[in-house]
């Protein structure tokens, strides 16, 4: 295939099926760099899909630069690093993981400039916590004891005034003492505090065939309840991919994002004008089907933005089309 004619088929209305290891040797040839999301892509909750490890080996072998993009802040970089050694994927390294959590204190200290040893007060997990906590920062909230059963004389109901920033992300704790108390510093000094969630997702696919609700569906809950807008430091933010493509030193135009659902994943790619405006690839393996898609390109070109550039049934397909032995 002339690598000219592979460049024209990637209008956005009619995203290429990497089927056969021809397109798939010049969808290699045309990518340094490949931004992979997690959950629905390389696993499933525990579970790695098939074949995920095998073609990721294939990518490094060729000498690609990987790093992996995930809007799930529950975990932090040590946590995923773990997961990743664990599910017996290989060359991972914690400079190469960015979850939400890790780019909710980089929002801390990098752009809204609070100064070390500040407050943050947390609505959500562990990993929000832990990369706080390694950068600098004192954390309040997230899982002290005092919010895990309903008590509105609590003394946690009672602003601290120290707290400069307030950071939402996914919880599986979501109870009305962590909204209460989450509340009274979004509303505090006229909302004054500065408000980050760590993503939009609603959903995220789990194991089983399971949907399971997302962080979006936490940090929009507290959105509507103070009646604030929040900082999106997860996929598709534009600075979110800014911070990973200069961090990593990678070329916008040598780029491509894979993942599986359209409305983060496939838009952080193409708002990011990634492989020069032809870098996204959805993998049909977690949140989005095949009849998605097809739906979306039917619905015409108001969409534009959410389809992918190329679409593969999963990464475990595309190290089988290439050969790769399991």
């Amino acid at each position: 295939m002339d690598p000219s004619v592979f460049a024209a088929m990637t209008r956005k209305s009619n995203p290429i099926d990497i089927s056969s290891k021809e397109t798939l040797q010049h969808l290699i040839d045309h990518y340094d760099n490949f931004l992979f999301d997690c959950d629905g892509v390389v696993w499933l909750g525990d579970e790695l899909i098939p074949g995920a490890a095998e073609f990721i080996q294939l990518l490094v072998d060729n000498g690609k630069q990987l790093a992996f993009v995930t809007n799930n802040s529950s975990n932090s970089r040590n946590t995923y690093f773990q997961k990743f050694a664990r599910l017996g994927i290989p060359n991972i390294t914690k400079d190469m993981i960015y979850p939400t959590c890790y780019s909710a204190a980089l929002e801390v200290r990098d752009q809204l400039k609070i100064p070390l040893g500040s407050k943050i007060w947390i609505l959500g997990e562990h990993g929000i916590e832990e990369e706080l906590q390694e950068m600098g920062y004192v954390t309040l909230g997230c899982n002290d004891p005092k919010l895990n059963n309903l008590d509105l004389d609590s003394s946690i109901l009672e602003v601290d005034p120290e707290v400069r920033a307030v950071v939402v992300g996914s919880t599986k704790d979501f109870n009305y003492m962590r909204i209460s108390s989450t509340l009274q510093y979004l509303l505090y000094n006229d909302k004054s505090i500065p408000f980050i969630g760590c993503n939009i997702d609603k959903t995220y696919p789990g194991p089983r065939g399971l949907t399971l609700p997302a962080g979006g569906s936490v940090v929009n809950y507290m959105a509507f309840t103070s009646e604030r807008n929040f900082i999106n430091v997860g996929k598709p933010s534009g600075q979110f991919l800014n911070i990973i493509l200069q961090d990593r030193q990678f070329d916008r135009d040598r780029t491509l994002m894979i993942g599986d659902t359209l409305y983060t994943d496939v838009k952080f790619g193409n708002d990011g004008q990634l492989g020069d405006g032809r870098g996204s690839l959805l993998v049909l393996s977690g949140g989005t089907k095949l009849k998605d898609l097809q739906k979306l390109i039917e619905s015409g070109g108001s969409k534009e933005d959410l389809i992918p550039s190329y679409y593969a049934e999963s990464l475990g397909q595309l190290a089988e089309v290439y050969g790769v032995e399991k």
